[in-house]
């Protein structure tokens, strides 16, 4: 026994017990340094005593993690696989900066991170409560893809005469969308839309009832 402590304790003391090699996959808001900084992992730590399950605990805590999965192997290499939550764009209150994440949470985001937020779409107008229906919009049972997201340059709020509650869209391209809150799924067809249109700075109308976006006059809109 005690020779078997001698070898666990020269173990942990020499460079073999330490990671090898770290990699981290599917994270697109937080950087790798970012998450392995959450997990406290790095080079000079120890292999052995750390359990995926501990590892995934830590991580999954973070607010704009959804799922983790950690893969080991004997030779010291440890993958982090991040699912993130998805971030649909950023508000500024009281002079600070929040992500807004599809769930209808909110994150305030750090300097560290002022570089990568104003990626996002830009969010403003709308109450507390106008911003968690807005985030739910973009997660309902067909979510907006994060392609299309990053293609948007802000959001505002928008109302007709029977619909208070709508979001006009301003795309990056110069493109206007004006939808409810319920038709915003419909924003997957946007590129197949402009396709088949062929026009420019055009203002379109996606129609849930019809699983269609019209193309009206922007005159009508404004």
């Amino acid at each position: 026994l005690f020779t078997v402590i001698i070898v666990l304790v020269l173990y942990f003391m020499s460079d073999f017990s330490q990671v090898k090699y770290l990699e981290v996959k599917g994270n697109r808001f937080y950087s790798e340094e970012k998450i392995l900084s959450i997990a406290d992992l790095s080079y000079e730590s120890r292999y052995a005593v750390l359990p995926k399950i501990y590892l995934k605990w830590k991580l999954e805590k973070d607010q704009l993690i959804e799922s983790v999965e950690i893969h080991k192997t004997w030779d010291g290499a440890i993958t982090i696989d991040v699912k993130e939550k998805t971030i649909i764009g950023y508000y500024i209150e009281d002079g600070k900066n929040y992500a807004l994440i599809d769930d209808g949470t909110s994150k305030e985001i750090t300097s560290s991170d002022l570089s990568i937020i104003v990626d996002y779409p830009l969010i403003d107008g709308f109450s507390k409560e106008e911003r968690i229906n807005l985030a739910k919009s973009f997660s309902q049972e067909e979510e907006v893809d994060e392609t299309i997201i990053h293609m948007i340059s802000e959001m505002v709020p928008y109302e007709t005469s029977y619909d208070e509650h709508m979001v006009k869209i301003v795309m990056q391209d110069g493109n206007t969308i004006y939808t409810s809150y319920e038709s915003m799924p419909l924003l997957n067809d946007y590129l197949a839309t402009l396709k088949s249109l062929k026009k420019k700075n055009v203002c379109l109308w996606p129609d849930v009832a019809t699983h269609s976006i019209h193309n009206e006059s922007c005159s009508k809109k404004e």
